[in-house]
């Protein structure tokens, strides 16, 4: 980006558009709740895993409009593929570029460009494998992303709080709040999993299958529907559960990241005052983030450059000239500077002037 101004508009650009994003998910969350509240599909069976609520929704209410619901898939598929797709090559070309050429600086970019084929062709199965592992995930693929980035970057984010806003911290610090932060955010995540919490602890809104088709027969043009209460399903009674299953185990998944980010400052500074904190002196400069403002703010903004075209037609027609440089008085320039050279020279001068 140009300027600091055009930084800030690309940003506020992006949060009105994840802010669209996140109100149109809320809003229609909000809708298929007062639409199937009397009649959960999940609770009926007729969808296995939350993540079918949408496509079910969209099944549902657009089954009279032929086209639609496939209008819906295309536009989903080819979201997610643009998506994927630039993230794949994004990873092969940092692969590329920080892993392999400067350890081979003598390849040849005709090799270069098959291995990052070939790394596409590897993270495209990678993400393909995941994507197929993800359906035995009980809670969602959302919850499951969700739950790895935050285990993951929540601590990263931690250590770089430490590295830029506290000068004290040092190298045995950062890293023992690192793995701080990291432990208990993966130990929570398992329990959660392995224990997960009820839709009582969660605050999960009730949902019922009073109002839900218990039969369903058409004959020309009648159209018999019994509606009414399903039978109760089978659920296996909860076995023994350790006494913080319903306590720290119950922490949204959303809070991982907070819960490593914290875990790890707080690990890092402590372990940092225990082990000896590093002096402001032993810091270099534009490592802290006040010192690369400071920097910033007394850097002075370039001059704005002019083409050279532009520069002479201005010179025209304001008819204004450079002024010639007066010079000390003095032997020409092309006088040897030798002294004796420069004697000889001033005589074979008078002498021809004697005989003019």
């Amino acid at each position: 980006m140009p300027s600091s101004l055009s930084d800030s508009r690309a940003l506020i650009i992006n949060q009105l558009g994840l802010f669209l994003i996140v109100g149109s998910a809320s809003i229609c969350g909000v809708i298929m709740f007062a639409l199937y509240r009397d009649c959960d599909p999940l609770q009926a069976g007729h969808i296995s895993a939350p993540d079918q609520y949408v496509p079910y929704l969209v099944l549902d209410i657009f089954q009279d409009y032929p086209g639609v619901p496939g209008l819906f898939l295309a536009c989903a598929y080819s979201g997610t593929l643009s998506t994927a797709s630039t993230s794949i090559n994004a990873m092969a070309a940092v692969t590329v570029e920080d892993l392999i050429k400067p350890r081979l600086p003598s390849i040849s970019p005709r090799r270069l460009t098959l291995i990052s084929k070939g790394l596409s062709l590897i993270y495209g199965s990678a993400c393909l494998t995941v994507a197929a592992l993800s359906s035995l995930l009980g809670g969602g693929v959302l919850q499951g992303s969700f739950t790895v980035m935050g285990v993951i970057s929540g601590p990263l984010l931690g250590a770089f709080i430490l590295g830029m806003f506290i000068p004290v911290c040092n190298t045995i610090g950062v890293f023992s709040g690192l793995g701080a932060g990291f432990v208990l955010s993966f130990w929570v995540a398992v329990g959660a999993t392995l224990y997960p919490p009820s839709p009582q602890t969660m605050g999960v809104l009730p949902t019922f299958t009073d109002h839900c088709a218990l039969y369903n027969a058409s004959e020309g043009l009648n159209v018999t529907v019994i509606m009414g209460t399903l039978p109760p399903r089978t659920i296996s009674a909860p076995g023994d559960r350790p006494a913080i299953a319903d306590d720290f185990y119950a922490i949204s998944y959303l809070y991982y990241g907070a819960l490593g980010t914290l875990t790890t400052v707080l690990g890092g500074v402590l372990v940092s005052y225990l082990t000896g904190p590093t002096k402001r002196s032993d810091l270099g400069p534009g490592l802290l983030w006040w010192d690369i403002m400071k920097q910033m703010s007394s850097v002075a903004p370039m001059a704005k450059s002019v083409p050279l075209e532009e520069a002479l037609s201005n010179s025209k027609d304001s008819k204004e000239y450079p002024q010639e440089v007066k010079k000390p008085p003095g032997p020409p320039s092309f006088w040897p500077q030798d002294p004796q050279l420069h004697k000889e020279g001033e005589e074979s001068n008078l002498l021809r002037e004697t005989d003019i």
